[in-house]
């Protein structure tokens, strides 16, 4: 099960070779696709994770506002991260090759989306620019923006 932001190019059949190996567990499995913690614009779960994740999300809000002594003031992607690994007990597989975006220290020309092994790719607000991003990863040529 994944979830991708409109902003974000994504390739659904590269993504079958990342899942195809993983072996499902009872607490189930997801992918941390970035070294710095799970970035929201694409995230990825396994069946048991998020029926894990809607049985024990009220247990993560409490052991979390205890932990932090208040809210911990965490984005939605952080917060189902920790709640997965930390409280839920969840298999975190690191897959740093899933998503190629600004905020996970991208290689240089990143957002030329020449790279066609990569999954997804992120930020593209312009639509113009999504669609270039869209059609130079296929391709493997770069078509040049504004």
């Amino acid at each position: 099960i994944l979830k991708a932001d409109p902003d974000t190019v994504f390739f659904a059949d590269r993504l079958l070779t990342h899942v195809a190996p993983l072996e499902e567990t009872p607490e189930g499995v997801y992918l941390n696709n970035c070294q710095f913690g799970l970035h929201g614009p694409l995230e990825v779960f396994s069946r048991n994770a998020v029926k894990n994740w809607a049985l024990g999300a009220g247990d993560c809000v409490e052991y979390f506002t205890n932990l932090c002594s208040g809210p911990c003031g965490w984005g939605e992607d952080m917060f189902i991260d920790q709640c997965l690994l930390r409280k839920l007990k969840a298999k975190r597989v690191n897959d740093y090759g899933i998503l190629i975006e600004a905020h996970c220290d991208p290689p240089k020309g990143w957002d030329n989306c020449d790279n066609q092994s990569a999954v997804a790719f992120h930020p593209f607000k312009a639509e113009e620019d999504w669609r270039a991003c869209l059609a130079n990863s296929r391709a493997g040529t770069t078509i040049f923006r504004k």
